[in-house]
């Protein structure tokens, strides 16, 4: 009897799974219907039947930005660990003199530790005190325990130098790769043409690796935010989600086949970073000669580029004149996305006109985009060593 009932239990259970996975297929498959409702994607009248491949037309297909970016994504960092870092940047790195020593780093001390955890190095007096107590040490001892863990947990020279010098590798290339690949797009010379018999454009092979090299950096530099050391949680999360708006943006674009226009965005917002990040590296390398001639070329790149040709030729010409059989749902959306990201753009011009005045009045490069992208100021290895010497 016993037997019997632990088999209709058993029965009833398997009934009861099925019936479960049976009602989270059908949710799942109402949900899928109602997200890719053509109505929202594709301009009136046209199905998705509409929009199959042939041999001379390939539309954009959602799942190669969903997969294969993700893969090369993991390769990019593979190869920085295991070929950009030790065979290129560390020998550039001891070619100029850059040290990879960090600051010794303090006694372990749990309490003074908690401290520096919630207040930094600069505490409440009343909570400095109590852990000086708590601790057994004096004031002055505590002060400086919370001193050299703030130097010990900023970003070193030589760690800014690696960062940005595979960032430049990284931008460099798909500045190159864009210039290549639009260079023959009639898009690029006539931007008129971006939505002519639009949406079945077909999608060559290079500019679908065009997009794929471009969304696998975004995906690898979120991913490097997670481990990035000298930075406030505050300062990662504002540059990841910097990076997951571009990968959105991206990502929709594609899906939507809006390959031309955003082929244009990727491309303009891309050729101002060569220049930054070479100022960068130079800064941190000691070199001063040509940093002040290179910062002229990114304030003029980015002027051009972000303050010209993307809110008054691209998001004029391709975004608001458009007719109206493009004012979807999708296309609203994504003028949305393209106007947040023009919204980031006047913020970082806002941050660099601050630093050009600063440039003028003090007379010396200063780290330039660090302030939109850190939000803090860069400590150099002289201001840790001053640090040091004061304690």
């Amino acid at each position: 009897m016993l037997l019997g009932l632990g088999l209709s239990f058993r029965v009833s259970v398997t009934w009861k799974s099925k019936f479960d996975v049976l009602q989270i297929g059908i949710l799942w498959n109402k949900a899928s219907a109602a997200f890719w409702h053509p109505a929202f994607w594709l301009p009136s009248g046209l199905q998705w039947e509409d929009l199959v491949d042939r041999e001379d037309l390939h539309y954009p297909k959602i799942h190669d930005v969903c997969v294969y970016p993700l893969f090369l994504g993991v390769l990019l960092l593979l190869a920085k660990n295991f070929i950009i870092v030790p065979f290129l940047l560390e020998p550039l790195a001891q070619l100029a003199g850059i040290s990879n020593k960090r600051p010794r780093p303090p006694v372990p001390c749990h309490v003074m530790e908690e401290v520096f955890r919630r207040h930094g190095h600069n505490p409440p007096k009343k909570q400095l005190m109590e852990a000086s107590d708590a601790s057994g040490m004096s004031t002055r001892n505590a002060e400086r325990w919370l001193r050299r863990r703030r130097i010990v947990s900023q970003t070193t020279t030589y760690e800014k130098f690696i960062d940005c010098g595979f960032n430049l590798v990284c931008h460099t290339t798909l500045t190159v790769l864009g210039m290549v690949v639009m260079f023959s797009k009639p898009w690029t010379w006539d931007i008129s043409v971006t939505w002519a018999d639009y949406p079945h454009h077909h999608v060559d092979d290079d500019m679908w690796w065009y997009y794929m090299c471009a969304l696998s950096y975004f995906w690898a530099s979120t991913f490097l935010q997670v481990h990035s050391s000298g930075r406030s949680t505050f300062d990662k999360v504002q540059m990841m989600l910097h990076h997951l708006f571009t990968v959105l943006l991206m990502v929709f674009s594609w899906a939507c086949n809006f390959i031309r226009s955003g082929s244009l965005v990727l491309l303009v917002h891309e050729v101002s970073d060569v220049p930054l990040l070479s100022a960068k590296m130079l800064t941190y390398a000691g070199i001063k000669g040509p940093t002040d001639a290179i910062f002229v070329v990114f304030i003029l790149s980015w002027a051009v580029t972000r303050c010209y040709l993307y809110p008054f030729w691209i998001m004029k010409e391709v975004l608001i004149q458009t007719g109206e059989g493009f004012q979807t749902p999708a296309f609203r959306l994504q003028y949305g996305l393209v106007c947040g990201l023009l919204a980031i753009d006047l913020v970082w011009t806002f941050l660099i006109g601050r630093v050009v005045v600063r440039k003028v009045t003090a007379g010396s490069l200063q780290d330039v985009r660090s302030e939109a992208e850190d939000m803090t100021t860069d400590m150099t290895d002289s201001e840790a060593k001053g640090k040091k010497k004061a304690e």
